[in-house]
């Protein structure tokens, strides 16, 4: 048997312990933990203030409520009017004239050359356009009736107030009809059997406008004994009627009055109301002194409510947090000597026995009547001191402010908030108040992740 060489031998080093190898394994280990830790846990999240206006507007459409008397021809013929619409004309003044064979038309066709209507008149006329061509819609064309109607109205009227006098001398015609107001008011030349209308009467059935007909009395044709030529509008006090909601009812409930605004022009107004069901249905009638003429032509009137509207500054409702904060009265704070600064002087224990005075400047809130303090800032039974006497006061009584945690420092800080607005999701606070939120200031979104003396990594 041959006997194998020993340079066939492989011989194999025997592998050293690395701690170097030991190490990188747990650096690494550390940072997988980690890293799995820290995409699984909850993160707090920080909030920029910034102003906003929040509200809970709705658009609905009201009925307008008016004292209104129609006129209605009292002889067949053809109509004159001596006053433009929305004229206000006392009681006894000329309304219309009834010229039964157009004598009348005749003499105010040669009239109307020698007169001059005034600059006024024809800014009238020329609004009357502008408004037909911004609101004229291909879907509503009989609206063309009634705006030629409209102006050939106003261009008579302007031409028979001016020639009345000279008219009523130069025709002597015992058929010519001369209709007077009884009362005074607001002369307007539609009708749309809704006249005489009062909030009571109105059902949910009212503001069904597919069924609503409004008719644009004509100036210019004939018309016959016992139609109706013009109406009269005997008050400026007026009301519109709304349906409401169950949610907007809840919402109006308590108050007296509401903030609305015209979508026609944009005015807004404060008016009073009441509330009152009919029909399974709940309505709000808002009552007005003014304006009557402003919307004479409109039955139909589109308004916004204005509810629970406010301007501040817009926050999270989750980073909303109470705090319990000592009271201290108001009559113990001061202005720093030094730093002009308010503070409260209060006493602690020092060495042999000794009290120590010390300042406070930092506070959750001021009133009238207190100075609000954290109360993770102080003891309880802390004494504080009034300035310039002995009278002491110890911290014992606790209100509860509601605030925010606010993190311009890098720490969380307290600032209590005044709401005026609040809804699921933000609120509206109040700005520019003392030690409270600013624009711009960063705030916790979910304080129930941290702690107060909490450093923040923003």
């Amino acid at each position: 048997m041959t006997r194998r060489s020993e340079s066939n031998v492989v011989k194999f080093k025997k592998p050293r312990f690395s701690i170097g190898g030991v190490i990188f394994s747990l650096i690494l280990l550390y940072v997988l933990f980690y890293s799995v830790s820290f995409f699984n846990k909850d993160h707090i999240t920080i909030y920029e203030v910034n102003e906003k206006q929040i509200s809970d507007n709705s658009t609905t459409v009201g009925i307008a409520v008016r004292t209104e008397e129609i006129y209605n021809a009292p002889a067949s013929g053809f109509v004159n009017f001596y006053n433009s619409k929305g004229t206000k004309v006392a009681k006894g003044a000329i309304a219309f004239a009834i010229d039964p064979d157009g004598s009348m038309n005749n003499y105010l066709a040669d009239f109307e050359n020698n007169s001059d209507i005034t600059s006024y008149d024809v800014k009238t006329i020329q609004s009357d356009i502008s408004n037909f061509k911004s609101s004229f819609d291909f879907s509503d064309y009989s609206s063309v009736y009634d705006f030629k109607y409209n102006v050939e109205n106003d261009v008579l009227s302007y031409i028979s107030s001016i020639s009345y006098a000279q008219l009523t001398n130069d025709i002597n015609d015992p058929s010519f009809t001369l209709t007077k107001t009884n009362e005074s008011g607001v002369i307007a030349y539609w009708t749309d059997s809704m006249e005489g209308i009062t909030a009571d009467k109105i059902t949910s059935s009212s503001f069904d406008e597919d069924n609503y007909s409004k008719t644009v009395l004509k100036t210019s044709d004939n018309v016959s004994q016992g139609d109706p030529v013009c109406k009269v509008i005997t008050s400026e006090d007026w009301s519109i009627v709304i349906k409401l909601s169950d949610d907007q009812y809840a919402k109006l409930e308590n108050d007296k009055t509401v903030m609305v605004k015209f979508s026609k022009d944009g005015l807004k107004l404060k008016l009073p109301f009441r509330l009152f069901s009919a029909g399974g249905e709940n309505f709000a009638e808002l009552f007005l002194t003014d304006y009557m003429s402003r919307y004479i032509d409109d039955r139909f009137i589109n308004i916004e409510l204005l509810l629970n509207s406010a301007e501040g500054l817009k926050i999270p409702v989750s980073s909303l947090v109470d705090k319990s904060c000592y009271i201290v009265p108001i009559s113990f704070l001061e202005k720093g000597s030094d730093t002009g600064v308010d503070e409260l002087t209060y006493q602690v224990a020092g060495e042999n026995n000794t009290i120590v005075t010390k300042n406070i400047t930092t506070f959750a809130m001021v009133d009238e009547d207190y100075v609000y303090i954290d109360a993770v800032m102080l003891q309880p039974g802390t004494t504080m001191q009034k300035p310039g006497t002995e009278e002491t006061y110890q911290l014992a009584e606790m209100k509860t402010l509601r605030g925010v945690y606010n993190v311009n420092k890098g720490y969380c800080q307290f600032k209590q908030v005044d709401i005026l607005y609040e809804n699921k999701e933000y609120c509206i606070v109040r700005n520019h108040t003392d030690y409270g939120l600013q624009v711009y200031d960063h705030i916790v979104v979910n304080p129930e992740l941290i702690d107060e003396d909490d450093i923040i990594y923003k």
